[in-house]
This record gives C-alpha cells, structure tokens and sequence, in this order.
C-alpha cells in the first residue's frame, strides 16, 4: 500500500470521509471512548494508506504546537487537562514531564518547532502498516513541516512501537478519556 502526506486543504472529500470513518471506528467504537473526534486539530497533515477497497487502513495526523498539554493530578490521579474543567485545573498540581529524559534544556525545547502526532491507527495488524506509517509521518514532520521534534501522548501499551522508531518517555502514566496515556518525544 502507498502511504500518502496531505495537508487538509489538499485532501478530497472523499478521503476526509474514509479518514473519519477510520477514526471513529477505532477510537470511538472499539475503544468505546465517547468523545469530540472532530477537535480543531485536524488542519496539519494527514498521512495514510488505503486498502483495495478505498477504505483508510493506517493513518495519523500531525500539526504544529506551540506548548504540550498539561497533566493535572486530582485526588491522586494524573488526568490530561482537555477532560478537566477550568475549576479543576485551577485546583489541582501541573505534573511536570521529565525534562532530563531527551537530554535537551528546557531553553531548547521552548525554541524547538514542535509538532503532534496523533490519532494514529492501522485497522489491519501484523502486515507491517504501523511501522511504515510511522516512517512515513516522521518523514512528513521532518521534511514537509520543518519539525525539530516531534511530541506524542501514546497510550502506555504500545511504548514499544515508539521507542522502536527512537522516541522517549518523558511523563508517568495519566489518563486521557480514561485510558492510560504517556508523553513521548523525538528530536531530529
């Protein structure tokens, strides 16, 4: 399968159609995860691969950012703060990630360009798809989006897959949409 980089703007109707469909399928049906899918960060690149049907088999989106999201801890728990309100936020500790953990200063990392991966997903297992996806959107933040680093919230079971690809672990475990999230980073 031949793994495509687009900009939102240049993605067809169709295409963003397959992409939803994809994404609701792993993220809100069989994660059973109720949530706003469509967020207001789907205007980066979208990198994905289609299967003989047309459907969207492997794909993830990659934007800029210019900070992190915080992880607030609430009566013992880590939670990220896009599911707190503003009232919990306030109350509750910011938990710092790791900074030591990459090696680069915190000077570093506020003058880096930054930029996300998420909503990454493979409807199909054991052919290979998530490490050429992988390849193909670090590629896409490297040499079509200008990146210094690119930053993910991975659910902690697959550090593996990333750590494969030469990301760190710069966080603990904390929940996003209940389920158990850490922060991970790569530097050009």
């Amino acid at each position: 399968m031949k793994f495509e980089s687009k900009k939102f703007e240049e993605l067809s109707s169709e295409e963003l159609y397959e992409i939803l469909k994809s994404r609701i399928e792993i993220f809100v049906i069989e994660q059973d995860c109720n949530f706003q899918d469509c967020d207001d960060w789907d205007y980066g690149y979208h990198v994905f691969c289609r299967d003989e049907a047309g459907r969207v088999a492997a794909y993830m989106r990659i934007y800029e950012i210019e900070e992190e999201p915080d992880v607030i801890l609430i009566d013992g728990k880590a939670i990220w703060s896009g599911n707190l309100t503003e009232e919990q936020i306030n109350v509750g500790t910011k938990v710092p990630d790791y900074d030591a953990a990459s090696g680069h200063s915190e000077e570093k990392r506020n003058n880096a360009r930054t930029v996300q991966m998420g909503r990454v997903l493979t409807l199909e297992h054991g052919k290979g798809l998530g490490k050429e996806l992988l390849e193909s959107g670090i590629q896409t933040a490297w040499n079509h989006m200008g990146a210094d680093r690119i930053f993910i919230e991975a659910e902690d079971y697959v550090e593996g897959y990333y750590a494969k690809a030469g990301f760190i672990r710069t966080s603990d475990v904390f929940l996003k949409d209940e389920i158990p999230h850490i922060h991970m980073e790569l530097w050009r």
